[in-house]
């Protein structure tokens, strides 16, 4: 931060925001970047494509958020709220912090955006589950070292994971009602198996 050299307070140079990170919405690679506190992930979908869903699982239980609205959507995920986003990653996360999704229409097309963190070494911890499509029973929790190992390493791992999963499927029936849970996928459909490829399409 800048300093008046003659009050040492803070100069408004010091207090005005950074202009110079851009990540476009329009992107269609649809990766995740880090940036200061944030990790950041942007993306888009076409009139013709499924958009993207998020959903929150809430003490009253999964809720949908309105998405391809007319107006905007700015809506806080509040830290240690599981939430899941159909056709961008088959499972459900939550973070030690705070995370932001933003998604606008123009045009027919769906833009995305969903940022995590704000805080000095978050996320530290995000866990992944499962949760079972028939009873809501959540089951294969686990906890990952966000801080230790890095968010990109957490990206990686939820794609060993998800195929662990999908090869398994004792791993895959639900402790509570037996069911057995659909094929999973990892966030990046450029790496898909046409299992993974089939799962995204269909959630």
């Amino acid at each position: 931060m800048v300093a008046d050299t003659k009050t040492g307070a803070p100069s408004a140079a010091g207090l005005a925001p950074e202009l110079s990170f851009v990540k476009m919405m329009t992107d269609t690679d649809g990766r995740w970047e880090r940036h200061g506190d944030y990790v950041i992930w942007t993306g888009n979908r076409k009139a013709d494509e499924p958009g993207y869903v998020l959903h929150e699982w809430l003490d009253k239980g999964v809720l949908p958020i309105p998405h391809r609205n007319d107006k905007p959507i700015l809506h806080r995920i509040a830290k240690g709220t599981p939430y899941h986003v159909s056709h961008l990653f088959g499972f459900w996360i939550a973070h030690d912090v705070d995370a932001v999704w933003l998604e606008s229409v123009k045009d027919g097309a769906s833009y995305y955006a969903l940022m995590v963190g704000g805080s000095a070494g978050k996320p530290a911890e995000t866990v992944l589950q499962f949760v079972c499509p028939k009873c809501a029973a959540p089951f294969g929790r686990e906890t990952f070292d966000s801080a230790k190992k890095g968010y990109a390493q957490f990206l990686d791992h939820a794609l060993e994971r998800v195929r662990a999963f999908n090869a398994d499927a004792k791993a895959r029936t639900c402790p509570k009602c037996g069911a057995m849970h659909p094929y999973s996928y990892g966030f990046y459909s450029t790496a898909d198996t046409a299992d993974e490829r089939t799962a995204r399409l269909a959630a």
